[in-house]
């Protein structure tokens, strides 16, 4: 073994490599995400309508910060009014429109506002974001389901003060909500009822656990068939912190339920298929995304649940490590035969199979999605084997980057920039190597030339607000800008030589 005094001098090196502030940083990715920040408390926040809440708007102009109106274009000769055209690889029908606030979109947003007041100790920042999730739940939560107006399809209208869709008010949560204790120590009855309208609208069948990722906000209207990991992961979690705050029995049912099912949807290879309607086809991205859901449920709960809890994180780890991935070269198996763990090509979405490292889209994984999550589930595991796995694999998509630089032909989502430059930093946390940071720094460079600077193609009008896509000329929470912002304070962080406490997210799934 090393002498002791050995041993502290590598971590000193090491504790110095890390927090070593650059000689040239001149704060400037502090600064831009402030500037943004401000554009947005100062006009994004609900002032508008009747009544005013303090939800922050999803679609906006870019140059100003204020909410998106319609132009006029004349299409086949008659003159309409329309919103900008769309980033490449969005639906129509998913798009917020105007005046329109989604929360489920717009998670880091919030994230960002907490570590800037964090950063710059100035209160403004987290307050906002502290009131605009108490409204979520106060102003839009449906007082007959409990559910929220947010997700994929239905957002809040603040102009209208209503909610709004563009499918029948359908309630679909995107991303995972990492506010529940927030929200409880204020609100607790709202956020009790949510959890507890997931069980009773969002689940069709309460002793099989049959559910569909789509809901009805506004009535009871649980559907089945297309029961996704993902979706269930953030559902187990929910449940899992409203039994741990209430000691509600119906909420250790509402756990048992669904990791029983997925459990008993998982073959001998840790594998299980995307929903319970189309066999055949798993999605490794929900792998983890559903171990790492079930892992934080797991000390929330009591201990038969706990134990069951374990066997489906344990599963869904044998099931996503035990697959041939390859990161820094043909990508993360995106698309899988759920019985052998092959790759599976999806010609209706242009996949192979494997993750490709970059051109995000409807039903498109790229490289650093799998990694963020790898990033994670490592944190969790802490020491050992699988977290040693995992490690490897968020490293090497790491060094793929570096050279696996984007194509500025294609429009790409704001948000693609955010992830890697998040990956970067998580892979220079890790190791301390300067290679992580310049790469990361280089990503984040060019990222403020595109979505606030002159564009990729030089004839933008520099703004306020990132640029959904890099031929955007808008801010749409769709493409998750909030996201960069968040890998922005990140980056300050590491060049600034502090603490690295912003998260690296993990949201995108």
């Amino acid at each position: 073994m090393k002498p002791k005094s050995a041993i502290l001098s590598v971590l000193s090196m090491l504790s110095l490599t890390l927090s070593t502030p650059a000689a040239d940083y001149d704060g400037r990715y502090l600064d831009l995400v402030k500037k943004s920040a401000d554009a947005l408390l100062a006009n994004a926040v609900d002032h508008y309508g009747e009544k005013q809440t303090a939800l922050i708007i999803s679609v906006l102009d870019a140059t100003t910060g204020k909410p998106l109106e319609r132009t006029e274009k004349t299409i086949n000769g008659e003159v309409k009014k329309v919103l900008p055209p769309l980033p490449n690889g969005i639906r129509s029908y998913d798009r917020v429109a105007e005046y329109g606030s989604n929360a489920s979109l717009q998670v880091d947003l919030y994230r960002v506002l907490q570590e800037l007041s964090r950063l710059t100790g100035d209160a403004r920042y987290a307050d906002a974001a502290r009131e605009a999730l108490l409204d979520l739940f106060r102003v839009t939560q449906h007082p007959d389901t409990g559910l929220l107006a947010w997700g994929e399809h239905t957002w809040w209208d603040c102009l209208a003060d209503a909610v709004a869709t563009n499918m029948k008010n359908t309630h679909e949560p995107k991303r995972a909500f990492g506010y529940f204790d927030l929200v409880y120590q204020v609100e607790p009855e709202r956020m009790l009822r949510y959890a507890r309208g997931l069980w009773d609208h969002q689940i069709a069948n309460k002793k099989t656990g049959d559910f569909s990722r789509h809901a009805t906000y506004d009535k009871h209207g649980p559907r089945n068939g297309f029961d996704f990991p993902k979706e269930g992961g953030f559902f187990i979690n929910t449940w899992a912190r409203a039994y741990e705050k209430s000691q509600a029995p119906e909420f250790l049912t509402a756990v048992s339920v669904l990791a029983n099912r997925y459990l008993g949807r998982t073959n001998e290879r840790g594998l299980l298929d995307w929903d319970s309607t189309r066999h055949g086809t798993c999605v490794p991205l929900w792998l983890e995304s559903l171990a790492i859901e079930a892992d934080d449920a797991v000390a929330r709960v009591d201990e038969p649940t706990a134990a069951l809890l374990k066997k489906l994180v344990a599963a869904q780890d044998q099931g996503f490590l035990g697959l041939k991935h390859d990161p820094a070269g043909r990508g993360f198996i995106c698309n899988a035969v759920t019985a052998s763990g092959e790759p599976l090509p999806r010609p209706e979405r242009k996949s192979d199979g494997w993750s490709q490292p970059w051109g995000l889209g409807y039903g498109s994984y790229t490289t650093v999605m799998f990694a963020l999550l790898a990033n994670t589930r490592q944190q969790q595991l802490g020491g050992g084997e699988q977290a040693g796995q995992y490690r490897k694999l968020l490293l090497q998509a790491a060094d793929l980057y570096h050279t696996a630089k984007p194509d500025s032909q294609k429009d790409l989502w704001v948000c693609e920039y955010g992830m890697v430059i998040g990956l970067e930093v998580a892979a220079w946390r890790l190791t301390g190597k300067a290679e992580y940071l310049d790469t990361a720094k280089w990503y984040g460079d060019e990222a403020v030339k595109i979505f606030w600077g002159a564009g990729a193609d030089g004839k933008q009008i520099p703004g306020v607000l990132p640029r959904a896509s890099v031929r955007a000329t808008y801010y749409d929470a769709i493409t998750y800008p909030d996201t960069l912002l968040l890998a922005l304070l990140a980056l300050h962080e590491a060049c600034a030589g502090l603490d690295g406490k912003v998260p690296v997210s993990d949201t995108i799934r």
